[in-house]
């Protein structure tokens, strides 16, 4: 009995994490998405203002996360810099949602010669590094934020259409679509939007929740690489690329667009697996 009792208590608290782990990244993106929306009065200051005579300064009351080379204020920099990057990685994962997801349903939907086309090239597409074919398309367009992030869209659309197939495919062999054919259905609308996709959907939103990570890691890589962002804007891969080459003098700040990056990262993966659990068919 004391076996079974202590793996009770261990499911217990095991559920406990991961409820406490579901709220913490609630509180997480709620937190991102005020400063998006709010980052022009909570900011103390303009993130472009410069003053020669505060460079590198400490944490300290008057610049809460001190100051960068130029004298910039960081906290006003991470804050506009949070509404950037936020929405450079919505745009992202948009471009590879418009781009992937009828693309995948029309390769696991049509004929067999549309399916393997479009999977040869989905496959020469993932064959590349993703930061790296994001990296050439990005300084092949030129550099700056939209560029990159519909380099990075393109990079992700691979993602959505294999799993759209997917899911396409399982779905067309269902009972209940033989029997639409069987009454004469056929063709987009009265097959694929009222029977395929929202059928679809639920694996596409986890999805999407795991791409917006990607997104940002993206965005903070390529502007770090200044490929994205560019000066005198800011961003998280701006800020942390400017703390990364002062880091003997200014050692914490780069620690701050790190922490934002990673917490962000971490409640996306999160929350994407609480959407899967809620929108489960088989959950009790």
């Amino acid at each position: 009995m004391s076996v079974i009792a202590s793996r009770v208590q261990g499911t217990t608290a095991r559920r406990r994490a991961g409820r406490f782990s579901v709220w913490v990244s609630y509180a997480i993106l709620a937190a991102v998405a005020l400063v998006v929306v709010f980052a022009g009065v909570l900011s103390p200051s303009s993130p472009t203002a410069q003053n020669l005579n505060d460079i590198l300064l400490p944490m300290s009351g008057a610049h809460p996360l001190g100051t960068d080379d130029l004298g910039r204020d960081v906290l006003s920099r991470m804050l506009h810099g949070t509404r950037v990057s936020v929405l450079a990685a919505m745009l992202a994962v948009g471009i590879a949602l418009v781009v992937g997801l009828p693309i995948g349903i029309a390769a696991g939907w049509g004929n067999r010669w549309l399916d393997v086309g479009i999977m040869r090239v989905v496959d020469a597409v993932m064959s590349f590094p993703a930061i790296v074919l994001a990296i050439g398309i990005t300084a092949t367009m030129g550099p700056n934020i939209t560029n990159a992030m519909i380099a990075v869209g393109v990079v992700l659309a691979p993602a959505i259409i294999r799993l759209a197939r997917a899911q396409t495919m399982t779905i067309r062999s269902e009972t209940y679509i033989e029997a639409a054919r069987s009454f004469g259905a056929s063709g987009l609308r009265r097959m694929v939007l009222p029977h395929v996709l929202p059928n679809i959907i639920q694996p596409i939103l986890v999805q999407v929740a795991v791409l917006m990570g990607f997104a940002l890691i993206a965005e903070a890589s390529l502007s770090f690489l200044q490929l994205g962002v560019q000066p005198p804007n800011a961003s998280w891969g701006a800020v942390l690329a400017r703390s990364y080459t002062f880091l003997d003098q200014a050692p914490m700040q780069i620690f701050i667009p790190g922490l934002a990056i990673a917490a962000t990262v971490f409640a996306c993966n999160i929350i994407g697996d609480e959407i899967q659990r809620l929108l489960d068919p088989k959950r009790k």
